[in-house]
């Protein structure tokens, strides 16, 4: 599909297949007011725009490929709004990391970086969470982009790190901007051209090797419970990749129980010759991960120097913002400095990379408040950015050493995955609600990928265990059974560890995990071939279905399924007490059921799905169709 554009003076237009996107006549310009209220990372966000005018100012060809656009008022203005007309049958993807909604049409939502929030729906859960402040809203996200893409053939991207407001509930698009210039991107072409070209503006291009494909367990409480896993593993015939443990610089007690102590040194007491254990763990091939974020705890002597050399976020006043991002004050890097942002990468390289460390969770970057003050910047205009140049300094910790390291984030914005190799999908509910437990991680997983994400994983039985909520033995195999057909298996013990099933709680646990475990590795190869396939071809490696099916219209409606690579499609069981689930197959294949070995023609079926045997298909024809069930039929006889 052509982009045609004219632009005369400040009258111009930008259609793709004659379809106006963009026009002298759909932009206008105004002022807003908007009233934000943050707690513990969540914010409630409201905008009014009081006056808008018609658009004067300046347009600029940047370039026509990509095709892109300058956009700046001639006014002191502090809102753009760009309307677009879009059709009654229209779906729209996009907005980065989603976890309720793939089809945005018919939504309102603002792009800005938060966290995802406990409680998004209709739930006691949900209620206590709104009590307590926490809640969070259906489009709370820790990487919102503003991306998007249309089936009718195109796609926008805002270049900017501006807060948006985005309204697609009408047949017209309201993208209001809270800025009074931007850079626009129109892209053009199917689905898959138009991910393909994302990913060629902004993604990352990194090299991974096979043990960041593999199995990494979670440990805390020192070197001696590192060791006990690894034996445990051992006897249960679970391979280990990786142990990683975000404890390794110590721990603080506080009311919400044992937490990592954000003093960036390895702790000298629990994790005792840490730096001699992980030579040894590497001798026996294993590596080890630890965890960072740019938080730094007031009882440390990193605070300590840091607000000495004036490094952390401030208020109006000049005194240093403290900010309570669980149950204690924390103060923030200034990554706007850049000292503070050269200090920072220093204690990577000199505290994480010197002593062995082969990754980290690199935790946080949505907590920069509105209202502080940085050396160069604010907290409204650094707030969208900051992920992105949080990302950047752990880049560039990175490339200033000579190791293969891998880190991964969950906050992120547009640029964000120029930066890093590997991302996460946050803190999930250890429950199988809809709105924030296990089934999110399918739209999370698939709507990062459209938006330039290749390597996506999440955190196996998930994070956030309240009140109640306690994982239990089916929910943490259900979430292994995902995990094993995804790019990295990685254990999390919760927030509550001593109150959750782990990986090694029970023999029945032990043996599903071995299992499945065993099931990944054997699906390395395979991984390894999809991702330089997709590196090289500019294309994520978690597919939805659309960006391999787009002729088939029920693929573009599709939420919880995906496709790992081109060949293998992944249905989850998403209920608790379900042994039977309902698969959609796309009709253009015939495609071969991995544990039975039957075969099935597209559209949907029932199948059978007892623990252990998660709907997967394998797509016939494929080179590795052998390969992956003779791996199905050698873990089966593991039993």
């Amino acid at each position: 599909m052509m982009i045609k554009h004219e632009i005369k003076g400040n009258q111009f237009y930008v259609a793709v297949n004659d379809h106006i996107l963009i026009s002298s006549k759909n932009i206008w310009e105004g002022f807003g007011k908007e009233r934000i209220k943050e707690y513990h990372g969540h914010f409630t966000i409201k905008s009014t725009v009081k006056e808008y005018y018609p658009f004067k100012g300046s347009i600029e060809l940047v370039s026509e490929n990509p095709f892109e656009i300058h956009i700046k008022s001639s006014r002191d203005i502090n809102r753009l709004l760009i309307k677009t007309e879009l059709a009654k049958d229209e779906v729209i993807f996009g907005g980065g990391e989603q976890y309720s909604e793939l089809n945005l049409k018919g939504k309102r939502f603002p792009l800005f970086v938060q966290e995802q929030g406990v409680g998004r729906g209709k739930n006691l859960i949900s209620l206590l969470a709104y009590l307590k402040k926490v809640r969070g809203s259906w489009y709370s996200t820790y990487f919102p982009q503003p991306v998007f893409f249309s089936n009718k053939g195109y796609g926008i991207v805002f270049k900017t790190y501006a807060p948006m407001i985005v309204d697609l509930r009408k047949n017209i698009a309201l993208f209001e901007i809270w800025s009074n210039e931007c850079n626009i991107i129109v892209l053009s072409g199917t689905l898959e051209e138009m991910v393909r070209d994302l990913f060629k503006i902004f993604g990352g291009a990194f090299d991974y090797e096979d043990w960041m494909f593999g199995v990494w367990l979670a440990s805390q409480g020192g070197t001696e419970n590192i060791e006990r896993i690894i034996k445990t593993a051992r006897e249960w015939n679970i391979p280990v990749h990786a142990v990683w443990a975000q404890d390794w610089c110590g721990k603080v007690y506080t009311k919400f129980g044992r937490q990592v102590f954000w003093n960036w040194e390895y702790d000298k007491e629990d994790y005792h010759d840490l730096p001699e254990y992980i030579k040894k763990w590497h001798e026996e091939g294993i590596r080890f991960l630890g965890y960072i974020n740019p938080f730094l705890n007031k009882e440390g002597n990193l605070y300590k120097e840091a607000l000495e050399k004036g490094y952390l976020v401030k208020k109006k006043d000049g005194s240093v913002y403290d900010i309570v991002v669980t149950t204690f004050p924390a103060g923030l890097i200034d990554l706007s400095n850049p000292d503070a942002f050269e200090w920072y990468k220093s204690i990577i390289l000199n505290n994480m990379i010197s002593i062995g460390m082969d990754g980290w969770m690199a935790d946080f970057g949505e907590y920069l408040p509105m209202d502080a003050v940085l050396k160069y910047s604010s907290g409204k205009e650094y707030h969208n950015k900051y992920p992105v140049e949080w990302a950047r300094l752990n880049f560039e910790a990175v490339k200033a050493s000579s190791k293969k390291v891998v880190y991964f984030m969950r906050a992120g914005f547009l640029g964000s995955t120029r930066f890093c190799p590997a991302f996460w999908t946050g803190d999930q509910n250890v429950d199988w609600s809809f709105s924030d437990g296990l089934p999110t991680v399918i739209p999370a997983m698939t709507s990062s990928s459209l938006c330039g994400v290749r390597h996506i994983h999440f955190d196996i039985g998930g994070y956030t265990s309240l009140f109640w909520m306690k994982r239990t033995p089916e929910l943490f195999m259900r979430w292994t059974e995902i995990a094993a057909f995804s790019p990295v298996m990685r254990t999390h013990q919760t927030n509550r560890p001593v109150s959750n099933i782990q990986f090694d709680s029970n023999h029945d646990i032990l043996r599903h995990f071995s299992k499945m475990a065993n099931m990944h590795v054997l699906l390395i190869d395979y991984l390894k071939v999809e991702f330089k396939k997709a590196i090289d071809e500019n294309l994520p490696v978690v597919k939805h279905l659309a960006l391999n099916y787009p002729e088939d219209p029920e693929s573009w409606q599709i939420k919880y399924q995906y496709l790992l690579g081109n060949d293998i499609l992944v249905a989850p069981v998403l209920k608790k007490k379900t042994r039977k689930w309902k698969v959609f197959l796309p009709r253009r294949e015939k495609w071969v059921h991995l544990w039975t070995e039957k075969m099935f023609s597209g559209g949907w079926i029932e199948i059978d799905a007892p623990l252990g045997e998660p709907p997967v298909f394998v797509r016939l024809g494929s080179e590795f169709l052998e390969k992956i069930l003779a791996a199905s039929r050698d873990v089966q006889e593991l039993r």
